[in-house]
């Protein structure tokens, strides 16, 4: 019978206004599910799993054991492998938004010709799988090479000589190939003179405070690593660098699960990559499964009726996967030291312990996007949120209000400012997910008019003679103005007019202005 030691950790990180300790009763529900599942396979030697929920942090949850008499802690890194991709789109679309190369570059813009490799593959081709190029990796006999020198350091030029006859032509189907990323790593140390490791090093991991993910034989171990099991044999004696200088950027990163939902998050929260990135890596293709698609470094799946991105890996003794929510902004991270393993399930199991207890998506917030100070009794509201028994409001500086129902009452004070209103569902298992709308805040305009730049309440004018008069502008604002005794010979509808006065008669002017 196997021995299951189980401990879980919360981790509070993400700080904000709504953050507040991870719910013990989501935290209690996640690790039983996470004992009973891994209890029940015999395959996993041990599972690190954490949660990442806005306004809750992390959960972190650990079972199972690193070897015999050694359980697995939190914080013990393990093998990502294929989780590796998105590292390296990343760094691709943020070098594209730098204008250093474009996704539509060609092969031959960068690198030499390799037989078999079409020159005219882009680089968008092989961030997507489209570009038809094989895989040899994993298979016979180029799986023995590496098997039998586990030290050697192979080089990626090496590599490139084992990719057998094209699967497809570039761009017509599709079909996953760690050679394709091998290959992007190749073109950006072309494109910047710096190794991809480097790269994901400078441009991902410090700015995210990632100090316990690392590179696998281009940076040093940063801490303890778990013992990696293949068909149950303990392969921890056994050398990686073989291994992971064939695979390379396809599959080398080492990290933990709380710092891989903590660079989910960063990444789909925008701190990394502009949007239009962002929307080119989730332009997910047909990958010839219905339940199955891919974008750039990143997949969309659809598991018992929940559709999520994310991705898997596998690698000799790891395997990983990761689930983003995009409607709750969850992400969820299983990590194993054993493989072949069943550990993507319960994945997917704690993910639909999270989907199933705390409060839905939210629709979108409705109400005025655009308010004046002074403003009071402005009303939004939203949606009722499933499985919410209450609302948590949270407002710009200066605003004021109170509600526990999906609408609020909202006073705009002569300090308030611009900002986002946010609500979130609450209910027994904490808040979920979240809508937020971005609302402006102007000053509300002075009841002033100026006549040829001057302010007064009255003023004497010469008939038939043209005068100036303003209104503070504010931007967006419509005007509509008023003349008696007068023509107004142009601007209106704007903050400044010209008014011809007509002679022997006294005059009034106003002017509405209407903030949006």
């Amino acid at each position: 019978m196997k021995k299951i030691i189980t401990l879980f950790f919360c981790i509070f990180m993400f700080n904000s206004t709504q953050a507040q300790p991870f719910n013990a009763a989501l935290a209690t529900m996640l690790q039983d599910t996470l004992n009973t599942y891994v209890g029940q396979i015999s395959n996993i030697k041990g599972m690190e799993a954490s949660v990442y929920i806005p306004g809750q942090g992390i959960w972190t949850g650990v079972t199972g054991n690193s070897y015999t008499g050694q359980p697995i802690t939190a914080g013990m890194r393990m093998g990502i492998a294929s989780n590796t991709k998105l590292f390296v789109a990343t760094v691709m679309l943020m070098l594209a938004e730098e204008n250093v190369l474009s996704l539509d570059d060609h092969l031959s813009n960068w690198l030499p010709a390799y037989p078999n490799i079409n020159p005219n593959i882009t680089i968008r081709q092989l961030l997507n799988h489209k570009s038809g190029i094989s895989d040899p990796l994993f298979v016979s006999p180029w799986m023995d090479t590496i098997m039998a020198n586990p030290t050697r350091v192979f080089t990626p030029a090496e590599v490139m000589g084992w990719v057998g006859a094209p699967l497809f032509a570039a761009g017509t189907g599709w079909g996953y190939s760690n050679i394709n990323y091998i290959l992007a790593g190749m073109v950006a140390q072309q494109a910047t003179g710096i190794h991809i490791s480097q790269l994901i090093r400078d441009r991902i991991l410090t700015p995210l405070n990632m100090d316990s993910t690392f590179y696998d034989v281009e940076e040093p171990e940063n801490g303890t690593i778990a013992h990696r099991w293949w068909n149950n044999v303990d392969y921890n004696d056994t050398s990686r660098v073989g291994l992971n200088t064939a695979g390379g950027c396809a599959g080398a990163v080492f990290s933990t699960s709380a710092e891989m939902v903590q660079w989910y998050h960063a990444l789909f929260s925008g701190q990394l990559i502009n949007q239009a990135s962002l929307n080119q890596m989730e332009t997910f293709v047909p990958t010839g499964s219905s339940t199955y698609q891919y974008g750039l470094g990143l997949s969309r799946e659809t598991t018992q009726g929940k559709t999520y991105w994310g991705h898997g890996g596998t690698t000799w003794g790891y395997r990983s996967k990761m689930i983003q929510d995009t409607c709750l902004n969850v992400s969820v991270c299983g990590l194993t030291n054993s493989y072949p393993s069943g550990m993507e399930a319960v994945t997917f199991l704690l993910y639909r312990v999270v989907k199933n207890h705390i409060p839905g998506c939210s629709g979108a917030i409705t109400g005025p996007g655009t308010v004046c100070t002074g403003t009071d009794a402005v009303v939004y509201s939203v949606p009722p949120i499933p499985n919410a028994t209450s609302y948590s409001w949270t407002l710009p500086s200066g605003a004021t209000g109170s509600s526990a129902t999906n609408s609020i009452s909202v006073n705009f004070g002569a300090a308030a400012t611009s900002g986002n209103i946010i609500v979130r569902g609450v209910n027994t298992y904490g808040p979920g997910g979240y809508a937020q709308l971005a609302v402006t805040v102007h000053q509300t305009p002075s009841p002033v008019i100026a006549q040829n730049g001057t302010v007064a309440s009255s003023a004497n004018v010469c008939a038939n003679e043209t005068y100036t008069y303003t209104t503070p502008a504010i931007a967006g604002s419509t005007y509509v103005w008023t003349v008696t005794g007068g023509t107004i010979l142009s601007g209106q509808g704007t903050s400044q007019i010209s008014v011809q006065w007509n002679s022997g008669t006294a005059g009034n002017i106003s002017v509405v202005q209407t903030v949006p």
